[in-house]
C-alpha cells in the first residue's frame, strides 16, 4: 500500500503570509514566523517513509532543500478544490492513502502525521482538528467532492462541515488530537522567541 503526503505550502512573500498575524507584529515578523512553520513541517516529515509532494501556492521553487519533494502548483478558485485536485492528482498516480498539511500548526509532530496513515487503513476519512474550528490535517483513500466544493473556509465551522459532510455521504471518519493554528499573536507562544 502507498502512501502519500501532500503539503500545501506558501509561496514566502512579503505581505502574502500570515497576513492576519501581520496585523499585529507586521510583514517582517509574520514571514519570519512562517518561514519557522515551513522549517518545522518539513523537520517534523523527513523520517517518514512516504512518497512527498509539496504543492505551491503559485510557482515551484526550484531548490536543493526540496530534492525530497515531487514539486507541483496547486491548481484551483479556493482551499477546497485546490485540494480535491491535489489529491486527486496524487491517487492518479498510484497513491493508495493520503494525508493532506499545511505548514501553520507547530505542534504537529511526525507520531501523528503517522498516525493518521494508521487510522487510513480503517477508515475512509481522517481529520485533525484545530482549535479555531478548522483542521490541520485531511487524510482519505478516496476524495469526495462533496467534502471539498461548496465550502466557506476560514471560519469556525469548517471542521464540523467537514464531518457533517463526511457522514451525509455514508463515509467513516477518524478524528486526530486537537492542536492550535497559528493565525494570531496570541498564538505564537515559544514562537515569540524569532521576532525581530
Amino acid at each position: 500500500m502507498k502512501n502519500a503526503l501532500i503539503i500545501f505550502q506558501k509561496n514566502p512573500e512579503i505581505g502574502k503570509v500570515k497576513t492576519r498575524l501581520a496585523e499585529t507584529i507586521g510583514n517582517e515578523n509574520a514571514l519570519r514566523i512562517y518561514e519557522v512553520l515551513v522549517e518545522h513541517t518539513h523537520e517534523i516529515v523527513k523520517a517518514l517513509q512516504v512518497k512527498k509532494y509539496l504543492f505551491f501556492s503559485n510557482f515551484i521553487e526550484n531548490h536543493e532543500k526540496w530534492a525530497d519533494y515531487s514539486l507541483k502548483t496547486q491548481k484551483g478558485n479556493d482551499l477546497g478544490q485546490k485540494m480535491f485536485n491535489a489529491i486527486d492528482q496524487v491517487k492518479n498516480e498510484g497513491a493508495d492513502q493520503i494525508v493532506v498539511i499545511g505548514t501553520d500548526c507547530y505542534e504537529l509532530t511526525e507520531k501523528i502525521i503517522q498516525q493518521a496513515f494508521d487510522k487510513l487503513e480503517t477508515h475512509d476519512y481522517c481529520l485533525g482538528p484545530a482549535l479555531d474550528g478548522g483542521y490541520y490535517l485531511i487524510g482519505t483513500r478516496v476524495p469526495d467532492k462533496g467534502i471539498f466544493f461548496g465550502k466557506t473556509w476560514s471560519t469556525n465551522s469548517v471542521f464540523k462541515e467537514a464531518i457533517a459532510s463526511i457522514h451525509k455521504i455514508g463515509k467513516s471518519v477518524t478524528i486526530l488530537e486537537s492542536l492550535p493554528d497559528v493565525d494570531y499573536e496570541e498564538d505564537l507562544k515559544s514562537l515569540r522567541e524569532f521576532l525581530i
